[in-house]
């Protein structure tokens, strides 16, 4: 009945979740506030053109509020933009985030999937410029997911500019680019063009997933408008848009977060590799492994969540993804591993 994803708590009884790639520093407390005194405007509709949220990240992208669109989460604009230019024919990278599949199918297109190689760590690669010749619509996760791996600057480059001159719809989802380093100079932002739309999420950075805000910047004003057009016309919440022009202030969080996301994510790595367990290096707040043994199962015995990478095209059960969180918790996840990796080997 419905897709699977991470964070799916509620069937299980889970004591730690390490399949939803949250902020494990949590909602900026500013963000907390500034949910419960908006509590007065919840008795009239929301502003639905999202002014002074839409103000603010103009001004923080540098481009006119005209080029930003926000919603109800990001996965609103997946589905926003495949439904407003319906593409015959879609290139996604696989494996990658299951709601590309399913939009560009409610719309009956022919998707084209440019299969990531295992043996090439998963990065994106030249290749993906030739399979572009032919479609309309490309959408590319920037760092992938499950993947974590951003796309190489100049490759990134050229994609842009090969999407401009084949009049290809380029949707460069960086949801989680913000817990990268250096990550202003690896987005699309820096080769916006016409036929470039980079979608932005607070939902993982910002540890807002029950708010559900998202937003989208444009390089065309046109394309803005008609995606907004789509849908309906109350889409994000006043808590949500109280939430996010909170959020914005925080840029000492957004450093902390990067800073403390790389040292557990290293340490996780290495940790993971002593245990045997093959460890795709990551860029973003979550990392890919591959085991034999069936660690989801085993963990969820100890009441611990991971996310099985089974139902990602180009993967198999295999294959698992594990959220990066505070030292505690990684903690945590690495104990029960060495007790039960232990007992698997005995």
């Amino acid at each position: 009945m419905y897709a699977e994803h991470g964070g799916n708590i509620f069937d299980e009884d889970i004591r730690l979740d390490l399949s939803a790639n949250i902020n494990f520093l949590g909602m900026p407390q500013k963000a907390k506030e500034a949910v419960i005194n908006s509590a007065d405007k919840w008795e009239k509709y929301p502003d639905p053109y999202c002014r002074k949220l839409r103000k603010r990240l103009a001004e923080k992208h540098r481009v006119s509020k005209e080029k930003i669109v926000c919603s109800n989460g990001a996965d609103e604009l997946i589905f926003k933009a495949v439904h407003c230019f319906f593409p015959k024919k879609a290139v996604i990278a696989a494996p990658c985030f299951s709601e590309y599949e399913k939009a560009l199918s409610e719309c009956k297109c022919e998707i084209s999937r440019f299969i990531l190689s295992e043996k090439n760590e998963f990065f994106l690669v030249g290749a993906i410029l030739e399979a572009l010749d032919d479609a309309d619509m490309l959408i590319l996760a920037n760092p992938n997911n499950p993947t974590g791996k951003l796309i190489e600057k100049d490759l990134l480059k050229r994609i842009c500019e090969k999407c401009l001159e084949k009049n290809i719809i380029f949707l460069c989802d960086e949801c989680f680019i913000e817990f990268c380093e250096r990550s202003d100079s690896r987005s699309a932002l820096c080769f916006l063009n016409e036929n470039v739309i980079v979608l932005r999420a607070f939902t993982k950075i910002y540890a807002m997933p029950g708010l559900r805000l998202g937003y989208a910047v444009f390089g065309d004003e046109k394309k803005a408008e008609r995606i907004a057009s789509f849908g309906q016309f109350w889409s994000v919440s006043a808590p949500a848009q109280a939430a996010g022009e909170a959020a914005l202030d925080e840029k000492a969080f957004i450093e902390r977060t990067v800073m403390q996301t790389k040292t557990e994510r290293e340490f996780l790595e290495k940790e993971l590799k002593a245990l045997g367990i093959k460890v795709f290096s990551s860029d973003a707040n979550f990392i890919l492994l591959k085991s034999e043994v069936k660690l989801d199962e085993i963990l969820k015995k100890e009441k611990l969540l991971i996310r099985s990478c089974g139902n990602f095209s180009g993967l198999n059960n295999n294959f698992f993804r594990i959220a990066v969180r505070s030292r505690g918790e990684n903690l945590q996840l690495l104990e029960a591993l060495r007790r039960n990796l232990k007992w698997q080997r005995l």
